[in-house]
């Protein structure tokens, strides 16, 4: 799939990073706003305010339904916020002094994330030597490391404890440790930001870990850098004209013009993740697309990137695949509802459930939960579930929007079977994962 290049916002998002919900012609149901405002006004603590805006009301703002009367789930939606206030309460004043990484343990997890890491797609920007150099490097008092290298470093770290079979380790002060040192990096990494592959190698990283840290608008902000780093680096154009506007090539084009075919099946990889995460910042927390169409000319890739079909990699290329193929579904979905049609109910109604079958179809085609449930690799399981969560969520989003349920009290069946079997499996999934971590307390 290619769209042509095309005038877009995209020229400097870091300018721009602040936007409103919701676009002012988009009103709000007038009691779904006002249990939101009531719910947040017996908040006191301006930081939990922020984090529930940004992480649970963002997403109940975009559901225009009577729902929001029903006492049920009004109690549910309170029952959590004390919750999640409580947790935070308990993870400020659970402050331990951070473990110490030995040197040989610290390489060892470097060694086990490149020896487990085999896709081709992702691949990291700096040398595993280089890595392996670095607990050395950080004893040298003389010697500074720059917040990009550290912060994939210690990205790598996150990840190869994840993967070592040693039960001896107390992973769980170490997990708190790194995290809290890799979330402190990142305002001095934005302030040394370079329009490099290290640096969109990082932004890939931090966006996924601020998101899994309840932190919305920071990943947002990143997002919005690691688009203006791979616009610059040739990412948006690869497929497209390498001609600029006064038909002279332009420079940073012709420069990937000799890029191996690898190589730039790899770049078209990373761009469809960009482009399946600007999906979820419009559909999840009602953001604004960075990629509209007509910015990037970009086709799918060979989901193999080299072209040789390794079968260790066959359930990845299952995973982008049906992946990419849900996130065509949500852009048809977000590019109507952008486009403001004046369809009527039936009309309206019936073009949300062919999206619905759509999604069914994807599900029906790979067999995800049959694979899930057969699979052996822990890692090949996370990839499952991750298609089987979206594709739910996507269902509950579509049938949610469907005039017929939004003046319903009540959410339609499916949709409510959906979201208790998408716990359910959850649950599932963690209980029958060793040392599996509850977010980063």
């Amino acid at each position: 799939m290619s769209v042509s290049s095309g005038d877009s916002d995209m020229d400097d998002p870091r300018s721009s990073l602040g936007p409103d919900l919701m676009d002012e012609d988009q009103s709000l149901i007038p009691s779904t706003q006002d249990v939101v405002h009531s719910m947040l006004k017996g908040i006191k603590d301006d930081k939990d305010k922020l984090l529930l805006t940004s992480n649970v009301f963002c997403l109940l703002q975009h559901v225009q339904s009577q729902v929001f009367k029903n006492e049920a789930c009004i109690n549910a939606i309170e029952a959590a916020m004390s919750e999640i206030s409580r947790l935070e309460d308990k993870q400020e004043k659970d402050v331990s002094v951070p473990p110490q990484i030995p040197k040989e343990q610290a390489k060892k997890w470097v060694n086990l994330y490149y020896e487990s890491y085999q896709f081709e797609g992702f691949r990291i920007p700096l040398e595993k030597s280089f890595l392996l150099s670095v607990p050395d490097l950080l004893e040298i008092r003389h010697v500074s490391l720059d917040a990009t290298s550290r912060l994939v470093y210690y990205s790598v770290l996150l990840q190869g404890i994840m993967m070592d079979p040693d039960d001896t380790v107390q992973r769980g002060g170490i997990v708190r440790s790194l995290y809290r040192t890799t979330i402190g990096l990142i305002d001095s990494w934005l302030d040394q930001l370079k329009n490099t592959p290290e640096d969109v190698f990082a932004a890939f990283l931090m966006i996924s870990m601020t998101l899994e840290g309840c932190d919305s608008e920071l990943s947002w902000k990143i997002f919005g850098h690691a688009c203006s780093i791979a616009k610059a680096l040739g990412y948006f154009s690869l497929d497209g004209d390498p001609k600029g506007p006064d038909g002279h090539t332009c420079p940073a084009q012709e420069s990937f013009q000799h890029r191996s075919e690898v190589e730039r099946n790899r770049m078209r990889f990373e761009f469809w993740h960009l482009l399946r995460t600007d999906c979820l910042f419009r559909l999840a927390f009602g953001k604004p697309a960075l990629l509209p169409e007509g910015s990037w000319a970009v086709n799918l890739p060979d989901p193999s990137i080299t072209g040789v079909d390794d079968a260790s990699t066959h359930f990845i290329q299952i995973h982008f695949l049906a992946s990419m193929r849900l996130t065509l579904v949500v852009l048809k979905y977000l590019d109507w509802v952008n486009g403001g049609s004046d369809q009527n109910a039936a009309t309206y109604d019936s073009w949300l459930e062919d999206l619905i079958a759509e999604v069914e179809a994807i599900l029906s085609d790979w067999n995800v939960e049959e694979l899930m449930s057969n699979t052996k690799e822990s890692i090949n399981t996370w990839f499952f579930a991750d298609i089987l969560f979206t594709s739910y969520r996507i269902i509950i989003v579509l049938s949610q929007a469907k005039k017929c349920n939004r003046d319903s009290y009540h959410l339609p069946r499916h949709t409510v079977d959906l979201a208790r079997k998408s716990l359910k499996v959850f649950r599932s999934l963690m209980g029958s994962t060793v040392r599996s971590f509850w977010g980063v307390r």
